[in-house]
């Protein structure tokens, strides 16, 4: 038989009332691999993740756009559901695009989880949107106070 691939796993906690719990999960689940062979274990600050904060606007400014802003696809032009648009704005801002052949045929694009994003990714996704929504003329539905300076001239 085959050497059984383990996936790594992380272990993290946010602050000092749970590390002897968080170490000890990564003790029993690196006994286990020892029995294998060797074992890495790394122990590091965690980037800090978006915020809920982040995401809330994230998405009232991709219903905006979903709302506001046609596209082509296909060669037509049509509105976009917001995941669509999420899909659009996070490969233009991170400057990456993957895709993949359809199981049925065609090419199909690969999104970006926001989730894993840090505050500072996050951030850059929003500026990009609301340099987009100035392009496009999109009035953004959050109050102009929750609005970074510099956008504020623009909407």
């Amino acid at each position: 038989m085959g050497d059984v691939i383990r996936k790594p796993r992380h272990f993290w906690t946010a602050g000092t009332s749970r590390v002897r719990d968080v170490c000890r999960l990564a003790y029993l689940f690196a006994t286990e691999l020892a029995a294998e062979g060797a074992v890495e274990i790394i122990v590091r600050p965690v980037k800090s993740r978006r915020t809920l904060q982040q995401n809330a606007k994230l998405w009232a400014m991709l219903g905006d756009i979903a709302r506001q802003v046609q596209w082509p696809v296909n060669g037509v032009m049509q509105y976009l559901d917001a995941e669509d648009w999420k899909a659009l704005v996070t490969a233009a801002a991170r400057q990456e695009v993957r895709m993949a052949a359809g199981l049925t045929g065609g090419v199909v694009m690969l999104g970006i989880s926001t989730k894993r994003m840090t505050v500072a990714e996050l951030g850059d996704v929003i500026e990009f949107m609301y340099s987009f929504g100035a392009d496009k003329g999109v009035v953004w539905s959050e109050p102009r106070g929750q609005m970074p300076e510099q956008w504020e001239a623009a909407a």
